[in-house]
């Protein structure tokens, strides 16, 4: 009886930490697209759609880099955001007045939040506002971030948020 009653109580305790963490998830990446398409109206741009694939190639991509421990657009097979993209089945050649435009666009971001208290490091996940914020705020500081999220070329995006034990947290959103 008491094993039955332990397999139970670790069973919520784990299916309530899946769901607390699958909830920040999500708020972080709703918190992105909305904080980015502030700053594209802000610009006089229309704002960004989420497209499912572009979302699965961000999500893959986030969590790539969380269980193989690197940050970087290309991943440590030299697969880049078009690679990726076209590996996943999206097409990245669209037709426009002069022609075509070929490719996507791919913003990252990592951060870890840390606190010291008594002498001893304690990691921590900040509110999905916080994140997002400095998310955006970092790419609106680098030239080639910043072109990705304020191109009127763009129409479409997916975003992906994935999260390590020790509370480090990746963020990809891809461009269309």
């Amino acid at each position: 009886m008491r094993k039955i009653l332990l397999l139970t109580i670790l069973t919520v305790v784990f299916i309530n930490f899946i769901y607390a963490e699958s909830s920040y998830i999500i708020s972080l990446e709703k918190e992105v697209l909305k904080l980015v398409n502030k700053k594209r109206k802000e610009h006089n741009l229309k704002p960004l759609k989420i497209d499912e694939k572009l979302n699965d190639i961000a999500k893959k991509h986030s969590k790539d880099m969380i269980k193989r421990n690197f940050t970087s657009h290309f991943t440590p097979d030299g697969l880049s955001p078009n690679d990726r993209a076209k590996k996943a089945g999206f097409n990245i050649k669209k037709k426009e007045k002069n022609g075509y435009r070929i490719g996507i666009g791919e913003n990252i971001y990592e951060m870890q939040a840390i606190a010291e208290e008594n002498g001893k490091i304690r990691y921590f996940l900040e509110k999905t506002s916080v994140v997002a914020k400095k998310a955006v705020d970092s790419w609106m500081k680098s030239e080639g971030h910043r072109k990705n999220m304020l191109s009127p070329e763009y129409k479409i995006t997916g975003i992906g948020v994935a999260v390590l034990k020790d509370k480090k947290i990746k963020i990809t959103q891809v461009f269309f």
